[in-house]
This record gives C-alpha cells, structure tokens and sequence, in this order.
C-alpha cells in the first residue's frame, strides 16, 4: 500500500547548502509556497513525495531552482541538497 500524505498537510521544501570540505551546513534556501509541480517536473519525480525525502542536485536542477527561488546560489565549492518536509 502506497503512502499517502493526509489532506491537512501540505509540503515545504528547502535547499540545503553544505560546504565540501567539512560537511558542514551553511545555509539554507526555503523555496516558495506552491512550488509543488515546478519541483515535480524540474526533479522528474514520478510519486507524490512523502515529506521525508531528501535528494542530491545536479547543477542542471540547481540551475532551475534558483530560477524558481529567485536567488542564485550554485557554487563549485558547495553540496546542494533538496529536503521535502510536512509543515
């Protein structure tokens, strides 16, 4: 049986910024509310998400994510990580 997220919750989704070197978490970008079929297509994502999940971003999703986010972020010096989470 397939998850499903029950109808009061609704997704909030942030990039998470973390320097190469150490690991460490620098910043992060919260993503705007409705972002939902924007991220669907630029992630490919075939299944509703969860609110649990979390994923790599190549520099061609980083890319689009910015241009959704309104803010450039993408360095070489820097892992870019989407979280998905239940508000």
């Amino acid at each position: 049986m397939e998850h499903e997220m029950p109808a009061q919750h609704r997704l909030s989704y942030i990039v998470e910024i973390f320097d190469k070197k150490s690991e460490t978490l620098t910043f992060e970008i919260r993503l705007p509310a409705g972002s939902d079929a924007q991220l669907k297509q630029i992630m490919e994502w075939s299944a509703p998400q969860r609110g649990d999940e979390g994923y790599n971003l190549s520099p061609s999703q980083a890319a689009a994510i910015e241009a959704l986010a309104g803010k450039r972020f993408y360095d070489d010096d820097h892992v870019f990580q989407l979280a998905c989470n239940i508000d």
